[in-house]
């Protein structure tokens, strides 16, 4: 699967752009400030939904004008088969979504028809940042390959809220209850999806993280559940979940929030047997960014076939000279690449189109 063309009106910097994008994938050239970022943005808006920098829809809104849209056509290289994706927004923040000209009510039912990964400079935060940054890398992959995941994350969240609200209010115990159930009954199917999905990637993330390195280290990632379940069944998962909500309940009327379930959820990376929080250097946060990235190339192979479409934002102040000659052609056999890059230093890759951009304005060279 990949990218074949993409339409943007109002995003960002971008007025009106229509550009053909090559099934190898393409370079992206231009000095600070043109509109490259920009672009990846919105090919990872239509595969997640999401900004990766995390910026609010909002944001996405070209300056003086009151709305965005941004459209995209995802092909299926050994079928042939075509999908158009869109998705528009205003600054009320009314949104629309469409596949195929039809229009799409849930975002669990409109994600999917493409899938991106994305590098950029800010993946430190992966190692570094609060542990919210690990659950927002967990949840956006899964969505990408089971919806299920993404319907049973929004109705978790909502109930959550519900709960937390209650609790700021210091209301009893039988209040809460029903909002309880409705968080262990939502909650239960993506603590035991993050447990199936990190179990698959612990070992190809030890094993990226070794090619990358030059097997000069080792390192390891591991989930860690605010929940702890010895069994991987969602009865299990179910039951001690409960128990825990209900031996917190105290404390989380005293607190006035709640302090179980899938939103104290985090991941773990160790780098020779240390906690890399504290002790990884710089260069090794980077490369446990990577490993932990490209793992989800070959996880994703478990649950869908396709393709995906890798995007690398800067790459050059991002990935050291061999730190890319080594990424680079592990990923370019598994899918599109589309890479950004200042004028006066591009990264060294294999034959790929280039494109420059100019105050938002792309041209091919």
């Amino acid at each position: 699967m990949y990218i074949s063309q993409l339409r943007l009106d109002n995003f960002r910097n971008y007025k009106d752009l229509s550009l053909n994008i090559p099934e190898k994938g393409a370079l992206f050239t231009g000095p600070n400030g043109s509109g490259k970022t920009n672009l990846l943005e919105a090919v990872f808006l239509l595969c997640t939904a999401r900004s990766q920098r995390g910026s609010p829809r909002g944001d996405l809104i070209r300056f003086s004008s009151d709305y965005s849209y941004v459209e995209g056509v995802f092909c299926k290289k050994e079928s042939g088969v075509a999908t158009q994706v869109s998705i528009g927004f205003n600054r009320e923040q009314k949104v629309s979504m469409k596949v195929n000209d039809r229009a799409i009510s849930s975002f669990s039912q409109w994600l999917g028809h493409g899938m991106a990964v994305s590098f950029g400079p800010d993946d430190l935060k992966l190692v570094q940042g609060a542990p919210r940054e690990r659950r927002n890398f967990l949840d956006i992959f899964i969505s990408q390959v089971d919806p299920a995941y993404l319907e049973s994350l929004i109705l978790y969240k909502k109930n959550l809220v519900q709960r937390n609200h209650l609790l700021s209010k210091r209301c009893s115990d039988a209040q809460l209850d029903a909002y309880e159930e409705a968080m262990v009954l939502h909650g239960t199917p993506v603590f035991s999806k993050r447990q199936e999905v990190c179990a698959a990637m612990a070992p190809v993330f030890t094993n990226f993280y070794g090619e990358i390195s030059g097997d000069s280290e080792s390192a390891v990632v591991e989930y860690k559940p605010s929940v702890s379940c010895g069994s991987g069944a969602e009865k299990d998962w179910k039951k001690e979940f409960y128990n825990n909500l209900v031996n917190a309940k105290s404390k989380d009327i005293q607190n006035g929030y709640s302090s179980v379930g899938p939103h104290r959820d985090d991941l773990r990376f160790f780098v020779n047997g240390n906690d890399a929080r504290a002790f990884a250097s710089l260069g090794q946060c980077t490369t446990i960014s990577l490993a932990l990235r490209m793992s989800t190339v070959l996880v994703s192979g478990h649950y869908r076939n396709e393709a995906m479409i890798f995007l690398f934002d800067d790459a050059v102040s991002y990935l050291d000279a061999l730190r890319t000659s080594r990424v680079f052609p592990l990923l370019e056999r598994r899918g599109q690449l589309l890479i950004t890059a200042p004028s006066n230093r591009e990264p060294l890759v294999a034959d790929i189109p280039h494109f420059t951009i100019q105050e938002g304005a792309v041209t091919a060279r």
